[in-house]
């Protein structure tokens, strides 16, 4: 992959405050297929090869007409903002634009999917590069990988398959819940614009799965056929 292009990645606050940039992680993704450029606050529409939603706290309620529910996080002023302000101007000029998780969320609901306010059994990694649960990719998805594998996850909230959008296609699903009549989105991508999404995280668990998927918005494929 060429190293030159330039992959922009929205800048967020750390826990303490202190410090507003990217995490570490997130920059070693970036650079294995180009130049990172975190993205500030009210800084202008920056012309980028690729933009990387990352993870983070859940998104504001009111965002997909919803009130919060007991279970629902603060939000990230800075993330929150960007999705409000920002992120339309980016689809608008047809930038490809890779989600993880809280990225993930965002993009679903900004073309329409329902989300989850919280998943009460869904498997959670007990650390950041652990494994949780087996995701399976769709038929369509098999050019990116057609045999189930294992992905950490670190998130409450999510999209079930009935409430995802119909301008979105399901990649990959997690495995049945016996006590739930539809199974859990892992992984999309928008059906005729250079947008998609995984719900787990590769800046802390990489595969090969998320890797076509970046490589394919890189390199300006068609998305509407299968790699």
């Amino acid at each position: 992959m060429n190293k030159e292009k330039i992959i922009g990645i929205v800048g967020y606050r750390s826990e303490d405050g202190s410090v507003f940039g990217a995490g570490s992680n997130y920059l070693e993704l970036i650079s294995r297929f180009g130049k990172p450029h975190i993205i500030f606050p009210c800084e202008e529409i920056v012309r980028m090869d690729m933009l990387l939603l990352p993870g983070g706290p859940d998104m504001a309620p009111q965002s997909f007409g919803a009130a919060p529910t007991f279970k629902t996080g603060n939000q990230d002023v800075f993330r929150q903002f960007f999705y409000d302000r920002q992120l339309p101007r980016y689809i608008e000029a047809g930038i490809p634009i890779f989600g993880i998780c809280l990225g993930f969320q965002m993009l679903a609901v900004y073309f329409g999917s329902l989300l989850e306010q919280h998943l009460w059994r869904h498997p959670q990694s007990s650390a950041r590069s652990t494994a949780a649960h087996e995701v399976a990719p769709l038929p369509v998805a098999a050019g990116y990988g057609a045999q189930p594998f294992e992905v950490n996850s670190h998130h409450h909230q999510g999209v079930l398959l009935r409430k995802l959008s119909p301008q979105l296609e399901a990649l990959a699903l997690a495995p049945p819940d016996p006590f739930q009549d539809d199974q859990l989105v892992e992984a999309f991508r928008h059906k005729t614009k250079p947008v998609m999404a995984v719900q787990w995280h590769p800046e802390e668990w990489f595969d090969d799965f998320s890797r076509k998927m970046i490589e394919q918005l890189l390199t300006g494929q068609r998305l509407t056929q299968n790699v």
